[in-house]
């Protein structure tokens, strides 16, 4: 199953889900009504009807769970970062000198350069001495991850890079979206219950003093609560069932991610192993009991598949009578680990095979040398979703190539800004003064020194590692509030057009920004269930964009177009033409195509490639466009250009 399929079958999940829901919401209000019908029915006085009073109870239900349900989904929609807080989690920044946090801050970014997608907020449960991780958000763009100290102090690299991995598919896989749905409707159904709680408990000691419609009402919040308890029981059963499937399909993502399923294996035999194993101590565990690596609670209905099942699924060759002594040695190995810490691995995931010095080219971005691309399109679309031991060995390189100054620049708002606009200055001293002025009004004089000074260090960023640096800077951007990152997205589009042209890396950084920095209200499904042809004219924009800028050859953009067309709508090529105002056709175009369903997705990115690489070369400005594209439509490509390079 490819990365298409797994958001297929997601967005299916989501809608049997919600079925569920609704039908669930439906048979807990048609029993507190027929509860509320029987009961007043019985007290009533002749010729007094039990139907108002049933029919009210219904509605007034139906209101509460679908009001609780929504308003605690909103607020899941302010990002991962609200979760991790909530169970006691402290954010983890680049520059912390203490060395485990900071091998994982190491593994963590290198598996986000790897994979595509923007940098998580990465959080630590100093609290929890279990070993335990989750990724929460609604997507990639506001993702967290958090790591119990726990795990931190007891897992080796290999084991924590399993981990991480793990927490990853989760995020490419669109599990943190079903997640944070679960979370709210499962919430709406446990209101209903504490509410009546609350009335029973307020009316136990005046229960005396009521007169016979005094008890029914006690009769009734009795029944409702009860009910309530029941629908909260049925929405964890499906939890459950949901939560055990997906976390499969991580494990296995994890394994084919990082080609090495031992790092996984060992650390879940640490779980069974050691005696806090996964457990979870904070009081809002409960909630989030589907989103952890293992179990954070032992239950009847678990989240996750039973450990033995987990192991034996990745590596076949352990018996089930051998998994209590494996766990026994691996105890053994998680305390010496605890008490003898080797951080010789600080720097991050340290691929097999050794730490080979960086080898991530710096050539000029005018006159970067295209690469051969010899992968057929397919392939290449195929790796939307994944990452292998190509992309990490990549990313690791990367990341040490990355000049250690501009480092420190994602571990705040601020920061982050002077780097971002230090990146977008152009050449040119005309329009650098235009540019300034737009700072200075902007943000001010103070703000404008600190980007001249930062000036010569992002001047020696390689043109194929901009994008990756600025997906790292992107955590800290979406800490500011809805104002301030409202007025960066208006002050960079300003910045780029100061020159009365907007290049390919402007591009595709506003692009960026506009997909990570929006709103909680402007947030917008993954996938959607249109078709290619019914977004026919917005693909063929699409597409006469990114033929244009694999070439100065009107005629071979032509056939580059052509190519990518003919796979994408066969049946009905539109014929090419230059898209002026490029940047707000293509704008637009995403915003609609976004609205495809995955599989349509995916045939849309194998036409992309088949255009690109019709040459057979692959150019820093072809690379960054794709890149971008299937970002923005929620499909991240690891970085195939500097993979190859």
């Amino acid at each position: 199953m490819d990365f298409y399929a797994r958001q297929e079958a997601a967005r299916r999940t989501t809608r049997w889900l919600l079925f569920a829901f609704l039908a669930s919401v439906a048979l807990v209000v048609l029993a507190i009504s027929g509860v509320v019908y029987v009961v007043i029915g019985m007290k009533a006085e002749p010729g007094e009807s039990a139907s108002g009073p049933a029919v009210l109870a219904g509605v007034i239900t139906a209101l509460v769970i679908l009001g609780a349900s929504l308003f605690k989904t909103m607020s899941l929609r302010a990002g991962g970062g609200v979760v991790a807080r909530s169970l006691g989690g402290t954010r983890i920044e680049r520059g912390t000198n203490d060395l485990a946090l900071r091998r994982l801050h190491n593994v963590v970014e290198e598996m986000s350069i790897a994979s595509g997608v923007s940098m998580p907020e990465l959080y630590v449960l100093e609290a929890e001495d279990g070993i335990n991780a989750f990724a929460a958000g609604n997507s990639a763009a506001d993702a967290a991850v958090a790591v119990t100290r726990g795990a931190i102090t007891r897992l080796n690299r290999e084991e924590l890079q399993g981990v991480i991995a793990h927490e990853f598919s989760h995020v490419l896989n669109g599990d943190m979206r079903l997640n944070s749905r679960l979370l709210g409707w499962v919430f709406g159904l446990l209101v209903v219950a504490i509410a009546m709680r609350i009335f029973l408990q307020g009316a136990g000691g005046r229960s005396s003093r009521r007169d016979g419609k005094g008890g029914a009402l006690i009769l009734i919040a009795v029944a409702v609560m009860a009910i309530g308890y029941i629908g909260v029981f049925v929405g964890r059963l499906l939890q459950a069932a949901v939560s055990r499937h997906r976390e499969r399909l991580a494990d296995a993502s994890a394994v084919q991610f990082t080609r090495n399923p031992q790092g996984l294996v060992g650390a879940l035999l640490k779980i069974a192993g050691v005696p806090s194993g996964s457990k979870i101590e904070s009081p809002a565990k409960d909630e989030v009991a589907h989103m952890l690596f293992a179990p954070g609670m032992a239950r009847w209905f678990s989240t996750h598949p039973p450990l033995s099942e987990r192991v034996r699924e990745l590596d076949a060759s352990i018996a089930r009578e051998n998994f209590d002594a494996l766990t026994a040695a691996a105890a053994r190995d998680a305390e010496q680990v605890r008490l003898s810490p080797q951080f010789n691995d600080v720097a991050g995931l340290a691929p097999r095979g050794g730490v080979s010095a960086p080898s991530v080219s710096a050539p000029d971005a005018a006159t970067a040398t295209p690469v051969e691309i010899n992968t057929a399109p397919v392939r290449v679309a195929s790796l939307a979703g994944t990452f292998d031991e190509t992309q990490q060995r990549y990313a690791h390189e990367a990341r040490l190539a990355i000049p250690e100054g501009l480092h420190s620049f994602a571990d705040s708002p601020d920061a982050a800004r002077v780097l971002l606009f230090a990146l977008l200055r152009g050449a040119d001293d005309a329009v650098a003064a235009r540019q300034d002025e737009a700072i200075r009004g902007g943000y001010g004089d103070a703000m404008l020194a600190r980007i001249h000074e930062t000036l010569p260090v992002a001047g020696t960023l390689p043109p194929e590692l901009r994008l990756p640096a600025v997906q790292q800077l992107l955590p800290a951007l979406r800490r500011m509030t809805v104002p301030e990152r409202r007025e960066l997205r208006s002050v960079a589009q300003q910045f780029a057009l100061t020159d009365d042209r907007i290049d390919v890396f402007e591009c595709c950084l506003t692009l960026l920004l506009e997909a990570a920095l929006r709103s909680d209200l402007e947030l917008e499904d993954e996938h959607g269930s249109q078709s290619l042809l019914s977004c026919a004219a917005d693909v063929s924009r699409l597409f006469a964009v990114l033929a244009a800028h694999g070439t100065d050859d009107p005629e071979a953009a032509r056939r580059a177009y052509q190519a990518g067309m003919k796979h994408a709508l066969p049946s009905d090529p539109a014929p090419y033409s230059v898209i002026p105002r490029w940047p707000d056709a293509l704008r637009e175009s995403l915003r609609a195509l976004n609205s495809l369903r995955p599989f349509a997705k995916k045939v849309l990115i194998e036409g992309l490639v088949r255009t690109v690489a019709l040459d057979r070369r692959l150019s820093v400005d072809e690379g960054e466009l794709l890149r971008t594209v299937c970002a923005t439509l929620h499909c991240p490509l690891p970085p195939i250009l500097a993979a190859r390079s």
